[in-house]
């Protein structure tokens, strides 16, 4: 079956639907379930309208047909943030002077702002079952997030929504055990009423926050990949044998000085070639490597949060509390539970 919508004419497409029985709504909390029952779809979503051009919603569905859906691109669109928990999305933008295919499969992010007059045709085939999260915000309010103080890395990406580009804007990404978190507890908020639409809308935002960060840090890794091509092949040996020496010992590693003898250069051409290798400086690489190791042990409930901190090298639980909502946006002992 083949649809051709707009965005803005979808609440129109819901209502041909529901003449025709396929669909049936009633309300749940501050939000809207519809289930389906039609006879190329089934299954429910449920919508949450939150504050002005802020909306989040879930999908779970099968398709009992092919499906085609046409995104006609005649309008301005919203920016989607989806978090495709089952299943896959395939979809293709075209004109005259544009192609894109856009592959996702479960367990990643997409971040999607289809431009103005840009037709896109999204493909669900028969028998695929879909679930995903969708944070759906107004152009203008995600301007408004990304107002002050923006990484230079995300700066194309507010230009672009300024100008009301023709340009689509698509980033792929995997889902982060972060964002696994705040789906979680999406999905099983404890309130009602009020404090449910205040929940609901601090969990939006929190995913929005997550996805830009996400793209912040893909791309400096791709800068970092830049930087490294600039560096001579005996340079690049001497900062990954200085890595390697790093993460030996996390937990005792030597100083700078140390570390610039061992591998047979000054301190401060170590610190140069490191940050332009790896896009930080020796001991923030160590910091984050410290961390990640710390999370996927708590993760894996192979060590406890105490420790997993002093296996990675922190004699005081609240610094390395404090430096692991840094980097990761929760507490340490969120990680222990995200599986439950």
């Amino acid at each position: 079956m083949k649809i051709e919508a707009s965005y803005s004419s979808y609440p129109q497409l819901m209502t041909e639907f529901r003449q025709n029985s396929w669909i049936s709504t009633h309300p749940i909390g501050v939000g809207t379930q519809t289930n389906w029952h039609s006879p190329f779809i089934t299954g429910r979503n449920r919508f949450f309208n939150l504050s002005s051009g802020l909306k989040i919603h879930d999908w779970s569905q099968t398709f009992l047909k092919n499906w085609e859906l046409v995104d006609l691109g005649c309008e301005q669109a919203p920016v989607t943030f989806i978090f495709l928990m089952q299943g896959r999305l395939q979809g293709t933008y075209r004109d005259s002077t544009y192609f894109r295919e856009v592959n996702v499969e479960a367990g990643h992010s997409l971040l999607m702002f289809s431009g103005l007059g840009k037709r896109g045709v999204w493909r669900c085939p028969q028998s695929l079952s879909c679930k995903t999260i969708e944070v759906v915000v107004e152009v203008k309010k995600l301007l408004g997030y990304l107002e002050h103080e923006l990484p230079s890395t995300l700066i194309a990406l507010r230009r672009l929504l300024s100008e009301q580009s023709e340009q689509p804007y698509f980033h792929t990404g995997a889902i982060t055990p972060a964002m696994q978190m705040v789906l979680h507890q999406y999905l099983n908020c404890p309130y009602e009423g009020m404090m449910q639409r205040m929940y609901l809308e601090s969990k939006a935002v929190e995913l929005i926050a997550l996805k830009l960060s996400q793209i912040k840090q893909m791309t400096t890794q791709v800068s970092a990949a830049d930087r490294r091509r600039s560096l001579k092949s005996q340079d690049i040996d001497r900062v990954h044998h200085a890595r390697a020496i790093l993460l030996q010992d996390m937990a005792n590693p030597p100083s700078l000085g140390q570390l610039a003898e061992q591998v047979g250069i000054g301190d401060y051409k170590l610190k140069q070639d490191f940050r332009q290798a790896f896009g930080t400086t020796v001991f923030g690489y160590l910091r984050s490597h410290r961390l990640e190791c710390a999370r996927q042990l708590i993760t894996a409930q192979q060590m406890n949060v105490s420790e997993a901190a002093r296996f990675v090298g922190y004699s005081s639980l609240s610094k390395f509390t404090a430096a692991f909502k840094r980097q990761f946006g929760i507490l340490p002992s969120s990680c222990s539970t995200s599986k439950n």
